[in-house]
């Protein structure tokens, strides 16, 4: 069996629950058939084959579990021709019928697929019109100058009995919210600040910062409304609007949340805070450094990898770079120097030439002859390992001075610290950053919540403290 609804609208008589009572009933009561299994999928398009039960009916047929699909019409099974007929021939191949109720057609039966196909064609072409038609209505209250909206899906904000759009009990924190933005806070802060609060989404989610970020931008709070944000393209996704179509703005739409002047504030201060543009990382091109694989460090055997510096390409030792100098020593060999030794595609495992205490120049040995006498160095982590049991408040301690997370780092002998995320990627002009030893941080084993932890110095002596909310942003 297999049963679909697209929407909580579809006429009763195609409703899921009936569906699935139907045929639950009549096969029961057939004496020729039995009931092996319902696979059915509730609100998505019968255009898409993507649909689990659906593709759970499919995968199971390889395993012969049922002999025949018993489906209440064709535009039930599927609204593209191209998926009707390529599930039902590879049911074919399999031995099964697909039998549409509707229609009376079996595809097992003489000159099922030609009926098939000529049902799924009209059945597509209707949906297509109907399509249209939609489409027609939308364009004609557009004309109109009748907003076609959902804001009541929109956090802080219902429909009451009139069926009018009204701030509901969530907008005192969308207030809150653009508050904070306006003083300062940026969009982390506010996230960590709503899910410690215990505060919820509509569907009853935690806050993420796109969720914050999404909120501070919306015009809808400020009572203004844009339609056409976002379009259905031809393959029937939804896509943001780009300019592929006219948007409409319209102003002083339903009751606002916050003022303009607030929600202007909000805007320029979300501006002013954003961190330094990062440069993708690119890829090193084959053609360019075709031996980029194949290069190592011969002290410790861990790979070269590209450093660019003062205008030249050099070739440093990763060993050395993720775990220090008491690890290896390392090297650092120009390009230039790697390029003259010609076109090579085996690994090689370099090492200085020391002349009177300084690098004189550069030798190699194969990685095959490399490895006879040598072992590849492994840091050995005496740290335990990053789990919710070792470490309970690993994803509840943020920097006190931007909102970001503190992200775990091992030291050479093994000690634990936690230090700030955004000061380690973009530095100290992003946040003037903190790094806390673990021990500091035991206390907080049995705390649930979240805290901004910060450190300071008071009479000459370093002091960490601990904050439920972060620092307000000093521009």
């Amino acid at each position: 069996m297999y049963c679909r609804v697209f929407s909580k609208h579809e006429d009763q008589e195609y409703s899921l629950e009936n569906q699935i009572t139907h045929y639950k009933e009549t096969i029961g009561e057939d004496p020729r058939y039995e009931l092996v299994e319902i696979y059915y999928d509730f609100g998505i398009s019968g255009f898409k084959a993507a649909r689990p039960g659906f593709q759970k009916m499919l995968e199971e047929s390889r395993d012969g579990k049922f002999e025949l699909v018993i489906t209440k019409s064709i535009t039930r099974f599927a609204r593209n021709t191209g998926i009707v007929l390529d599930a039902t021939r590879l049911l074919k191949e399999r031995g099964i019928g697909v039998y549409f109720e509707l229609q009376g057609i079996n595809t097992l039966g003489q000159g099922g697929e030609l009926l098939m196909t000529l049902f799924a064609a009209f059945g597509q072409a209707e949906s297509e019109a109907n399509r249209l038609g939609t489409r027609m209505a939308i364009q004609r209250k557009v004309q109109a100058q009748e907003p076609i909206q959902q804001i009541q899906r929109v956090f802080g904000y219902t429909k009451n009995e009139d069926g009018e759009i009204v701030p509901d009990q969530d907008a005192g924190r969308v207030l809150e919210i653009f508050e904070m933005a306006a003083d300062g806070f940026t969009v982390a802060q506010i996230t960590n600040y709503l899910n410690g609060e215990g505060v919820q989404t509509k569907s009853g989610a935690k806050f993420y910062r796109k969720t914050v970020a999404r909120i501070l931008v919306n015009e809808e709070y400020k009572g203004d409304f844009v339609q056409f944000r976002h379009y259905v393209d031809e393959h029937r996704k939804e896509r943001k609007n780009t300019g592929e179509h006219a948007m409409v703005y319209y102003k002083e739409n339903h009751p606002p949340i916050v003022t303009n002047d607030l929600w202007e504030k909000a805007q320029k201060a979300l501006g002013v805070r954003k961190l330094p543009k990062q440069e993708p990382e690119k890829k090193l091109p084959m053609e360019i450094f075709p031996y980029k694989d194949q290069l190592y460090c011969a002290k410790c055997g861990n790979k070269l990898t590209r450093s660019y510096t003062g205008g030249k390409n050099r070739w440093i030792c990763s060993g050395k770079e993720r775990f220090g100098s008491s690890f290896c020593s390392g090297l650092s060999i120009p390009d230039e120097v790697v390029k003259n030794w010609g076109v090579f595609t085996e690994d090689r495992y370099i090492n200085e030439r020391i002349d009177r205490g300084r690098v004189s120049g550069f030798t190699y040995e194969y990685g095959e002859t490399w490895h006879k006498a040598h072992t590849k160095k492994v840091h050995i982590q005496s740290a335990p390992a990053l789990t919710e049991a070792n470490y309970p408040y690993k994803d509840r301690i943020f920097c006190k001075y931007c909102g970001g997370k503190l992200r775990r780092i091992i030291a050479n002998n093994g000690s634990v610290k936690w230090i700030c995320n955004t000061m380690s990627r973009y530095g100290k002009d992003a946040c003037r950053g903190v790094r806390v030893p673990d021990e500091i941080l035991q206390p907080l084993r049995d705390y649930p919540g979240i805290v901004y932890i910060g450190k300071e110095k008071i009479d000459g002596k370093e002091c960490y403290g601990y904050s439920r909310k972060p620092d307000k942003k000093v521009s």
